[in-house]
């Protein structure tokens, strides 16, 4: 009881990772349970208003739940007035002026072009994420603008950290009061290292032993 398995996703449809791969995945899985990356203000506008359903995960979810009359809880907090998308964008936009960090993007790009889920829930993606990392870290502390951009960068990576916390808080409070045999979590693969790490430290803390599982294409 309480098998829970993480599936690493990107929110955009491109070359072979789309909606449709990722129904055969959850069907392989067959949960009773779905959570979802989105926080409640925007499950409550996906769903209950049914707006046109253009993100991979929501239009997978969406034609799944046509099919399958499974439970689905959203389970990430509402950012949006925390830390603009303008400076978000901007910080970003200063890593991308460098031909390494792009290199790295298109990298990304073409082997989830190419591989789809396969590459999104592997090792080297993880390792190409913490290469990223690295890189952005050296970009700043050589940058023009190195204390806007390393106060934003720490503020924004805590954002992310805080974001992780509240959502594995979120199914642990979900599983107590919901049994179940097989769930999957639906997350963006840039969070998936971090979220191993925290998936284990919360198993040691919590009575409810959830039995997580990471997935990857052959196991």
């Amino acid at each position: 009881m309480y098998d829970i398995t993480l599936i690493s996703t990107v929110h955009t449809e491109r070359g072979n990772c789309t909606s449709a791969e990722l129904y055969k995945i959850i069907s392989g899985i067959a949960p009773e349970i779905i959570f979802e990356e989105l926080p409640d203000n925007l499950f409550k506008i996906c769903y209950d208003q049914e707006i046109p359903m253009e993100v991979l995960e929501l239009k997978c979810v969406h034609n799944y739940l046509k099919d399958y009359p499974v439970k689905h809880f959203p389970v990430d907090i509402d950012i949006s007035a925390t830390l603009s998308n303008y400076h978000i964008d901007y910080m970003f936009n200063e890593f991308n002026r460098y031909d390494a960090y792009r290199k790295i993007e298109r990298q990304q790009v073409t082997l989830t072009e190419e591989q789809g889920f396969g590459f999104l829930n592997s090792s080297y993606c993880a390792e190409l994420f913490a290469e990223k990392a690295a890189l952005e870290k050296q970009l700043i502390a050589f940058s023009n603008q190195k204390e806007f951009l390393a106060d934003f960068y720490d503020r924004f990576h805590k954002e992310q950290e805080s974001r992780e916390i509240r959502m594995i808080e979120n199914i642990y409070n979900i599983s107590f009061h919901n049994e179940y045999h097989q769930a999957v979590f639906l997350l963006g693969s840039g969070h998936r290292r971090s979220f191993e790490k925290l998936a284990f430290k919360f198993n040691e803390m919590n009575d409810l032993k959830l039995n997580w599982k990471f997935y990857k294409e052959h196991q």
